[in-house]
């Protein structure tokens, strides 16, 4: 499978046509189906390993659907990395042939180890309480594909039999194609003395068929113990409640996305196979994820409306074609070093996460441009997710570590962000800008280290009054610890944020996936006085509010980078470039040389020499 330099571009742009979509879902059946043949053959060559192999086979030419349907359920990538890692897993390769015989409506009998009582079939169901043991599962033929039939006989029933009881089930509904159990029509067979059930069935759940979604259904996946891949802990079977309320709100979504951006409707047609519900995080935000191990999953807590999970769908969509691309295709040198900067982390990132986030956050940016006149937060949103956007884009073209084909990806992304464009809101341009270089300031005091020897030789230069700073080394990326950028409720951002949302508005950037607030960020009446001035306009007066906090303290963060701002907004170009890229360096510098104005030294270190008028200590008292 080989994708052409146009399907190439039309990706990179951000969507990718019918043909190419197909190409990427071919792509990840046909990697699934050597990973299932490769784990099944690392679980060794017995008697049952064959059995399931040949079951397979079976169904396979019966009905090559019905298998690329149960080998295209995403946790099977992570089952067979699993298995070939050394851990092989028997009784998911008896469910997954016993799945595939199923839909296909072949006639079978399986013997597989079932060491927790539960059985899976992937994408059809599963059955608890069978005691652990070996169970036996069989089923006299009929095909079940998962959706209720429009007519005829109902199939035979399924039936799976442990040590401490059995589950028997049947077609659910007149006519019905169904396995269920309980009121739903299933029945639960007797244990083996003949008394109370002892097991019972947990019909697989999808989300209910409205207009644009995939032909083939959308799991929900609530059981698969292979979907354990994210940073949240999946949820256990959702309660009936829980299970309508993210069937209607994944229906809303749906819809708005096939109104509104009907290009990532048909994407997420195209590759999504399940939704796996996952715990809120203790913030109440709604988190979403992907993982490589499960492309086609997205895993998701619910939100509180649909419009939010249409965007945090088309967030994880972006992660999907890119994965499934990079499957396909090199863009970057393997295991580069974490030393790029994601706008939407806090700690440094390597070319392959750069690219991963920056191509997410194309998707992001996207659906805030359909949304910039929904008020002034819809054009914040816009104007901060393209800037940030175009920024990480930026730093990849700039990349050596990039193949041929990733530059051209690249290049593509960019044409998409320049053609955009902003919506001519000064104040609402300007807002996003200040809020992306508070957080360049805040990730380059984090992350970067100069190293003390040239920080003491750059030292000395100025206490000299040289016109020129020695040549600047390059400093040290030391990685902190790997977190989502956090949108504090301190700093001259902040107070920007907050006068141009106000409460009502929120502080923005808090529902996509790797962003993260602070519980006081929209408490900004405690704000600085030199935050609250930059915030009203009065730069002036906030640099100099700040340059009197950093005269005490060097190290105040929220100083530094309100300094940085102010500097800019100012025109002081070259002091506001040095303290958005090296504050490392002017925090170590104005440490050493106790009374220096940071400005003055960030100009100094741009090339234009010390700057005696502004009212700090001069060189010559250091």
């Amino acid at each position: 499978m080989v994708l052409s330099p146009a399907q190439l571009a039309g990706l990179a742009a951000g969507h990718g046509d019918d043909a190419t979509l197909e190409v990427l879902r071919a792509g990840q059946l046909g990697r699934r189906r050597l990973l299932t043949v490769a784990a099944a053959r690392a679980g060794g060559d017995g008697p049952s390993v064959r059995e399931c192999l040949a079951l397979l086979t079976r169904a396979e030419r019966a009905d090559p659907a019905a298998v690329a349907h149960v080998l295209a359920h995403p946790p099977v990538t992570g089952w067979a990395t699993t298995a070939l890692g050394g851990h092989p897993d028997p009784a998911y390769l008896a469910g997954l042939a016993a799945a595939a015989a199923v839909r296909a409506g072949l006639p079978f009998t399986l013997a597989v180890p079932c060491p927790e009582g539960t059985l899976l079939l992937p994408t059809v169901g599963g059955a608890v309480g069978l005691g652990a043991g070996l169970a036996v599962v069989s089923s006299v033929g009929g095909r079940y594909d998962g959706r209720p039939s429009t007519g005829g006989d109902a199939p035979p029933g399924l039936s799976v039999r442990g040590p401490a009881g059995a589950v028997r089930v049947a077609a659910s509904g007149p006519g019905g194609g169904t396995l269920a159990s309980g009121p739903g029509g299933g029945t639960l067979a007797s244990g083996p003395d003949g008394g109370t059930p002892a097991g019972g069935w947990l019909p697989t759940r999808r989300v209910t068929p409205v207009r644009g979604a995939p032909p083939t259904e959308v799991l929900v996946d609530d059981q698969d113990p292979y979907r354990y891949r994210y940073h949240r802990p999946p949820t256990g079977r959702l309660d009936d409640a829980a299970a309508d309320r993210l069937d209607r709100l994944t229906g809303q979504a749906w819809h708005w996305l096939t109104d509104r951006l009907p290009a990532h409707a048909r994407g997420l047609a195209a590759l999504l196979r399940s939704l796996v519900p996952l715990t809120p995080a203790p913030s109440g935000h709604p988190v979403s994820a992907t993982s490589r191990t499960a492309l086609g999953a997205i895993a998701v807590s619910a939100p509180d409306d649909p419009e939010t999970l249409a965007l945090l769908l088309v967030h994880e969509l972006q992660h999907t074609k890119l994965g499934a691309l990079l499957d396909l295709l090199p863009l970057h040198v393997p295991d580069g070093p974490a030393r790029y900067r994601a706008p939407w982390r806090s700690d440094p990132r390597p070319v392959g996460a750069l690219l991963q986030g920056a191509y997410a956050h194309l998707g992001v940016a996207e659906v805030w441009r359909c949304r910039r006149h929904e008020g002034v937060r819809g054009a914040f949103e816009y104007a901060y997710w393209r800037e940030q956007t175009a920024r990480a884009v930026a730093q990849l073209a700039g990349s050596a570590e990039l193949t041929d084909d990733g530059r051209a990806f690249v290049a593509g992304m960019a044409d998409t962000l320049r053609g955009w464009g902003s919506d001519g809101d000064r104040r609402v341009e300007a807002a996003a800008r200040d809020v992306a270089d508070g957080g360049a300031v805040r990730w380059a005091l984090a992350n970067l280290l100069p190293a003390d020897g040239d920080v003491a030789e750059v030292a000395h230069a100025w206490r000299q009054g040289r016109r020129r700073p020695p040549p600047l080394v390059p400093p040290a990326v030391v990685p902190g610890p790997a977190r989502p950028a956090s949108i504090g409720g301190t700093g001259p951002e902040a107070a920007v944020r907050h006068r141009l949302l106000g409460r009502a508005g929120g502080t923005g950037t808090g529902v996509v996936p790797g962003s993260r607030q602070s519980p006081d960020a929209d408490d900004a009446d405690d704000a600085d006085d030199a935050d609250r001035a930059y915030a009203e306009g009065d730069v002036p007066g906030a640099l100099a509010g700040y340059r009197r906090r950093l005269a005490g303290d060097p190290g105040d963060t929220d100083a530094l980078v309100g300094a940085a701002l102010a500097a800019g907004r100012l025109g002081r170009t070259a002091a506001a470039r040095v303290l958005t890229t090296r504050p490392d360096l002017v925090r170590a510098l104005c440490h050493r040389l106790p009374g220096a104005d940071p400005v003055a030294v960030a100009t100094w270190l741009a090339g234009g020499g010390p700057d005696r008028s502004t009212g700090q200590s001069s060189a010559g008292s250091m």
